[in-house]
């Protein structure tokens, strides 16, 4: 899975950030990386002098501001600078481990999740973001303990985001009533979390459950949040209710709004295959 929530200067949540992967709005990614950095989780790491990790600070919160921006190279300027004045700085490793993740170097990525968790083993926006990237590439077993510590911390305001990844993960693992389970919790705690919206929808569409993947998608449209992957998936529930009009409707979305998508593709397979 994946949902990424930022933070204020004061640590406050804010709204999350934009997820690179099809899944949807948010999941785990470089969104997080900010929280910890301006929430000041790590301290002083022998090594560095406080004029470095304030340098190190400085350019980490620079190279993420790059990153929402979407502009990777300044980002990796930023961020390379940030870890060569403190090396043991984690917030530099996370940040340039959500860089290498967005450039899809994966090993890289995990490289510096790595690096991150071993300086701040209990810091639960290192935990979610390693755990969620460790459950895609299959390493279900190591990602779901990260990201259940992630998710039993009462004090991280992100837990949701580890909820969500811990359900995609049990999903993975065959375990459909945990996963749903904790998608739920999530919802409680964020009833306007995308990502528990969709993953919902998902899941309840692949249990045979189509009345409520329409009111996941219901909920999720409220939001203003339409993707081609939501609409694909409307179609999809409404064609198993039998609404074809209803399905029409969501077809000519997608294909008038998401044309070169790959799910506007697949939805002219499935209408020449017949539904």
């Amino acid at each position: 899975m994946t949902t990424v929530v930022a933070a204020s200067t004061n640590g406050a949540p804010t709204d999350p950030m934009p997820s690179p992967r099809a899944r949807l709005v948010s999941v785990v990614l470089f969104g997080l990386v900010a929280a910890m950095l301006l929430a000041g989780c790590a301290g002083l790491q022998p090594g560095a002098s406080p004029d470095q990790r304030r340098a190190a600070e400085i350019n980490a919160e620079l190279g993420i501001s790059y990153l929402r921006q979407n502009d990777l190279a300044q980002a990796e300027r930023a961020l390379e600078r940030a870890v060569q004045f403190d090396p043991r700085f984690a917030m530099a490793h996370l940040g340039m481990a959500s860089l290498r993740e967005r450039q899809g170097s994966l090993d890289a990525a995990l490289k510096h999740y790595r690096k991150a968790l071993a300086l701040e083993p209990n810091d639960p926006y290192v935990q979610t973001n390693l755990g969620d990237l460790l459950c895609r590439q299959g390493e279900i077993a190591e990602g779901r303990a990260l990201l259940d510590k992630a998710a039993g911390n009462p004090s991280y305001p992100a837990r949701h985001v580890a909820m969500v990844s811990a359900g995609v993960c049990a999903l993975k693992a065959g375990e459909t009533e945990r996963a749903e389970s904790s998608m739920r919790e999530a919802l409680q705690i964020a009833p306007r979390f995308p990502d528990a919206l969709y993953e919902l929808a998902q899941l309840t569409y692949a249990d045979g459950r189509p009345f409520q993947t329409r009111a996941f998608l219901s909920r999720l449209n409220a939001l203003g949040v339409v993707t081609p992957e939501s609409l694909l998936l409307c179609y999809r529930a409404e064609m198993q209710l039998g609404n074809r009009e209803d399905a029409q409707r969501c077809a000519e979305r997608l294909m008038r709004d998401f044309t070169e998508s790959e799910a506007a593709a697949e939805l002219q397979r499935l209408e020449q295959a017949g539904g």
